[in-house]
């Protein structure tokens, strides 16, 4: 979070559940630059639990059920279909 100035102290948390089991979870609403000027607000949430693995994965709400979403996990890439 300190990379995109986001204070932790700063934010609601709570203690999620996922793949990597519990965490504690830091929210925030962020913009994202999608490019070609499309720009969207989010409310996301930040934890360290997925440091170890390298990864992590935007939420459904707010995100994927604004956009058409491929990936091509073979090739390592994803595409953005803005509506």
């Amino acid at each position: 979070m300190q990379p995109l100035g986001i204070n932790a102290l700063d934010c609601p948390n709570e203690v999620t559940t996922g793949v990597g089991g519990t965490s504690p979870t830091h929210f925030a609403v962020i913009e994202i630059d999608l490019g070609a000027g499309v720009i969207i607000s989010v409310y996301a949430g930040f934890t360290d639990g997925l440091d170890a693995i390298g990864l992590g994965l935007l939420g459904q709400t707010g995100f994927f059920e604004r956009f058409n979403i491929t990936f091509k996990h073979s090739q390592n890439i994803f595409q953005i279909e803005v509506p």
